[in-house]
């Protein structure tokens, strides 16, 4: 990725960004597929040379409909164009520019711009090259094709988090050429591990303003302080928020300004005439306070704050209180203002205009800091290694300080790459970043390397072989994951969501109150998980069961894929699956059918002779699906993994309300199955399976 001079980088284009950043990239990948699959001759270009970048918005409103629930001038676009889709689609431009010129713009405005903002994450994690060709990366993410190497066999983590951390860690953040024609660059993700491997207590904001403040372009003094450990949190924060500002000719010198100049330059990219003219507000009111500091001057200066304290601590505190002006209710009086305030840059600068605009330059740059920064967090917990609950904190730190050699990290988190060394990285047909690149290779760590860290995490561990590792820190995890479950998720709050999901006008306050990277839909495959393990009392391993990609704070980000069904569980005497869904009735028929059944059938035939039942569970049942599961267990069926012949499959539909009520109740796991195999066990078996082969033999005969 390449940035300007104090440009911000960002994971995630503001236009375009999503919470749900791992959904996001899942669904992208799947539609440039899809597009390669359905026209393979189409390139990533704007029309009329191409269709693609308008194939793809079509489909991202499509599969993204909770998100992107406002597209006026899409659906302008489409009731214009109305029955000349297919004009549009032979890439007749000049058609389109003669009979419908008042959307001709639009195509590329507001449809084929928003393609290419949505899709430059791809890039940016080298999940596809600029042409939104998938990379070797996009697909080991996409299909979860991940080949584990030796250290990463052991790392607790699943494929999804595997396939973020290699990006992560190949990541750089890349400068324009320098007067030697060589570009320097950043490492993020180097920098993250760095300041918490070192053991240092951090708090969440600092740490994001450093990881997303420094760049290439950081004073190679700050580089220096960095690789050797010289500078302190603090040092490094004061260092980011100093950033060089030019003061704009048109307000040197100036003693005031009026509002008209004021607005041109007193501006964010999300500046609208209204909050220019509160920033302007505030402005007069400190001035005319620093000209005559009488309680009248006061309490205009305090009403500012009243009516716009959040806007305004953003553009001119850095995101905090401007002055130390008391509490909202309990403010303090003129002389304990002036006592508290008596040397605040603001109150006592001679250059006002000069000072109050080099505060608002640097409080907008960390502001875009903290903006930015939670795409970043996003992914740097979806590796499963990097913790936000509290402060920031890694995941097997311990095991990670044996893995990673702090100075080695330190040396390498900035640097410079010829012109040459630049392209093959991140530029050239099929540069370095869009490999399927392990983790050792990566790290260029040799096989005696990788030998000494095995043997070093043995001892520490005290074990005797990679696999003894692998069990131990899966049973830590497993143990502070149900930690977690208790702590955050106790059986009465359970209780309190599930009835949220029945209405989908609760979907953001279900995503606040679990975790609003991850979808809806995604959420319900947790909770259900969770709540049946309530109703089994606690006797299966939960976190096994669950197929779905967790971030460090054992939150959902993603459905793991795979082929397996949502929620697979395996007892002592049988193997339970939960098909979770929050589909519709009528879109049960279209999107639930075949994988649930294909997935009971390849989980019975994987686990003869043990018993299997399937619960399909979703908020509202369509009748036919209820019936087609009860008629589905009297036919003689075919995995379609082995092709063997598979008997009596069950698969028992029940309501969000019926698991609710399980739970309220106190109804066990034991009684439910009990009851359901006693139910399918009166379904008569189709014993004739030749009754095809009959029909046509009847017809061959004259």
């Amino acid at each position: 990725m390449v940035v300007e001079k104090n440009q911000i980088f960002n994971m995630m284009d503001t236009n375009g960004r999503r919470s749900d950043v791992l959904n996001a990239l899942k669904i992208y990948l799947e539609i440039l597929e899809e597009l390669k699959n359905e026209y393979p001759t189409e390139s990533w270009n704007t029309y009329p040379n191409s269709n693609a970048q308008f194939l793809f918005y079509e489909k991202a409103l499509e599969k993204s409909k909770d998100v992107f629930k406002i597209h006026k001038k899409y659906d302008m676009f489409m009731e214009e164009l109305g029955d000349h889709y297919q004009l549009l689609l032979n890439k007749n431009s000049e058609w389109l520019r003669t009979n419908l010129p008042q959307i001709a713009d639009v195509l590329d405005e507001a449809i084929e711009k928003r393609a290419r903002h949505y899709t430059s994450n791809l890039v940016k994690m080298g999940f596809t090259n600029s042409g939104r060709t998938i990379t070797e990366a996009g697909y080991s993410y996409l299909r979860g094709s991940i080949v584990r190497d030796s250290i990463e066999e052991f790392l607790p983590l699943d494929d999804v988090n595997i396939a973020l951390f290699r990006q992560l860690s190949k990541l750089k953040i890349f400068g324009t050429p320098d007067k030697n024609g060589k570009r320097q660059f950043y490492s993020p993700f180097l920098m993250a591990l760095v300041l918490l491997l070192d053991n240092k207590s951090i708090g969440r904001e600092s740490f994001e303003i450093i990881i997303q403040g420094l760049s290439p372009y950081s004073e190679q003094s700050l580089k220096s302080a960095i690789c050797q450990n010289t500078v302190n949190i603090t040092g490094l924060e004061t260092a980011i928020q100093n950033i060089p500002v030019t003061i704009p000719a048109a307000l040197s010198g100036k003693a005031d300004i009026s509002f008209d100049l004021f607005k041109s330059y007193f501006t964010t990219s999300k500046n609208t005439v209204s909050t220019s003219q509160k920033y302007y507000n505030f402005y007069v009111s400190l001035r005319n306070f620093r000209a005559q500091q009488s309680e009248e001057n006061y309490t205009a200066l305090l009403n500012c704050f009243d009516k716009d304290s959040a806007l305004l601590y953003k553009a001119f505190g850095y995101g905090k209180a401007v002055f130390d002006m008391g509490n909202k209710t309990n403010r303090h009086d003129l002389k304990t203002f002036l006592e508290k305030n008596k040397n605040h840059p603001l109150l006592v600068t001679c250059d006002y205009v000069h000072d109050i605009y080099i505060t608002f330059a640097k409080s907008k740059w960390i502001d875009g800091i903290r903006e930015y920064s939670d795409t970043t967090v996003r992914l740097l917990s979806a590796t499963g290694l990097f913790k936000f609950k509290n402060l920031p904190e890694l995941s097997y730190q311990d095991i990670l300080s044996i893995i990673f050699d702090i100075p080695t990290l330190r040396n390498n988190i900035f640097g410079e790459m010829t012109e040459e060394q630049f392209y093959a990285y991140e530029c050239q047909e099929d540069f370095f970043y869009g490999k399927n690149s392990s983790f050792c290779e990566i790290f260029g760590y040799t096989d005696d390397k990788i030998h000494t860290i095995i043997t070093d995490i043995e001892r520490y561990l005290g074990v005797t072989n990679s696999k003894a590792i692998k069990s131990s820190l899966q049973d830590k995890k497993n143990t502070e994951f149900l930690r977690h479950i208790k702590d955050k998720y106790p059986k009465d709050k359970i209780i309190k969501l599930l009835p949220l999901f029945s209405d989908r006008k609760k979907d953001s306050q279900i995503k606040k109150e679990v975790n609003d990277a991850a979808t809806v839909p995604t959420i319900y495959e947790y909770i259900i998980g969770i709540a049946w393990y309530y109703i089994s009392n606690e006797d299966f391993d939960l976190y096994d069961s669950l197929n779905l990609t967790l971030n460090a704070d054992f939150e959902p980000v993603i459905h793991a894929g795979g082929g397996d069904g949502d929620i697979v569980i395996t007892y002592n005497d049988m193997v339970v699956m939960l098909e979770v869904t929050l589909m519709n009735k009528q879109a049960q028929k279209r999107g639930e059918w075949e994988p649930v059944l294909r997935h009971s059938l390849n989980l019975k035939a994987a686990n003869e002779p043990k018993d299997t039942i399937t619960f399909f569970i979703a908020d509202e049942l369509d009748n036919n699906t209820v019936n087609i599961w009860r008629a589905v267990a009297a036919a003689t069926l075919e995995s379609t993994n082995t092709h063997q012949p598979v008997e009596g499959v069950v698969i028992m539909p029940f309501t969000n309300r019926a698991i609710l009520n399980f739970l309220e109740t106190g109804t066990p796991r034991t009684r439910i199955i009990e009851e359901v195999k006693k139910s399918f066990a009166k379904v008569p078996q189709i014993t004739d399976n030749k009754w095809h082969d009959d029909i046509l033999s009847a017809l061959d005969r004259p």
